[in-house]
């Protein structure tokens, strides 16, 4: 029997954000995503989150195409406007997600993003393989659309405390 061996991949891509960092950066946290991505509706596991909306160590859950997800803040550096997750979806891959905002030389917020895949099962790895940079670029695109459309509407600051 031969060992398993996961199966791994990162993506890369960019946002070009019309928005001041301080009004977009907090549009990445888990309530910030409530307000631009359709369907976006996590579940708080901890902490409380009448202690806290966004932290290092908070865990929450969402429904994903084909299950549950479960989500770790890895890292949160409000000052150097970075936010690290990790998503496992059980029986399938692990995911970290990598956000980084910077102001963007002619105005606006430049916003990177790397989302790195290892498969938990083969099932997973299947899912990995069949990933591709260009699926990655088109969600990209609908992050940008997304988050204009959200901005000229709404205006709203999410909360980040």
């Amino acid at each position: 029997m031969r060992a398993f061996v996961p199966c791994t991949t990162t993506f890369r891509g960019r946002v070009l954000v019309a928005g001041e960092i301080g009004d977009v950066f907090p549009l990445f946290s888990p309530e910030g995503e409530k307000l631009w991505v359709p369907g976006w509706a996590p579940e708080y596991v901890h902490p409380d989150p009448a202690e806290t909306k966004w932290a290092e160590g908070q865990i929450f859950r969402t429904r994903e195409e084909v299950g549950e997800a479960i989500w770790l803040v890895t890292r949160l550096d409000r000052a150097r406007h970075r936010v690290e997750y990790h998503r496992v979806e059980p029986g399938r891959y692990v995911a970290h997600i990598a956000v980084h905002c910077r102001p963007f030389p002619i105005g606006g917020t430049d916003v990177s993003t790397a989302y790195s895949f290892i498969g938990l099962s083969e099932t997973g790895n299947g899912e990995i393989d069949a990933m591709t940079q260009q699926a990655y670029d088109a969600k990209m695109s609908r992050w940008t659309e997304w988050i204009a459309r959200h901005l000229e509407s709404h205006g709203r600051k999410p909360e980040s405390d």
